[in-house]
């Protein structure tokens, strides 16, 4: 199943939609035609968000859904950032020296070097041959992490980013993990001189955590 947006507030609420229509899909892809609208605008001072291309009208509906653990939209949204840009998820990529491969390539195929490595810049977020995930544990879930990979897209003087999630809550997760992903995109863009271009994320599977919550929110978002 497929969404199509310009911006990551209303790729968000498209998203959620089919997911509370069918309460799970197999592999939804969500294409944010235009995820960044430059690289120092504030779009939102309290949770510190810079250049992101968001519908803040429904942002801030998110922000103030309260789910029925009491936690609140705007927590979820710190959540998803903290753990991509500083947290868990953070250590995975930059973990062998991955993200900073892929920034040095992208500078050097901007000078026309090493173009060969364009299908290359890719960052896995687990080891397989690590014990502690081994599928025979289960009791070490998850595994692998639900975020598995980023693969960075350059095309000309234009970056694309693809994420892949072995699975998903639309509930509570994904639009903190659109955002953060976003800000990810921005972040290596202005580090490298290229100009942001279209964020994919991919679900291999979309599930809810609270259907409850889900519907309410839903219902929330389009009142």
């Amino acid at each position: 199943m497929y969404v199509d947006e310009e911006n990551l507030t209303s790729a968000y609420l498209k998203s959620l939609e089919k997911v509370v229509k069918y309460n799970y899909i197999f592999t939804l892809v969500i294409r944010v035609k235009k995820p960044i609208i430059d690289f120092d605008s504030i779009v939102d001072d309290e949770l510190k968000l810079i250049g992101v291309n968001l519908d803040l009208k429904l942002h801030n509906k998110f922000k103030s859904f309260v789910f029925s653990d009491g936690k609140t939209g705007s927590w979820w949204i710190k959540d998803r950032v903290n753990v991509l840009l500083k947290g868990i998820y953070h250590k995975a990529i930059t973990n062998y020296d991955q993200l900073n491969f892929v920034q040095k390539a992208l500078k050097e195929i901007r000078r026309r070097k090493y173009t060969w490595s364009s299908n290359r810049l890719l960052c896995f977020t687990f080891n397989p041959y690590d014990k502690r995930l081994s599928h025979t544990h289960l009791e070490r879930q998850p595994v692998p992490p639900c975020l598995t990979l980023v693969d960075f897209k350059p095309e000309r003087n234009v970056l694309h980013l693809i994420a892949s999630w072995r699975a998903q809550f639309f509930d509570t997760k994904a639009y903190g993990n659109l955002i953060s992903l976003a800000v990810l995109l921005r972040d290596i863009c202005k580090n490298t001189g290229y100009s942001p271009g279209q964020l994919i994320s991919i679900a291999h599977k979309a599930i809810l955590k609270n259907r409850k919550d889900a519907r309410n929110l839903l219902q929330r978002l389009k009142s």
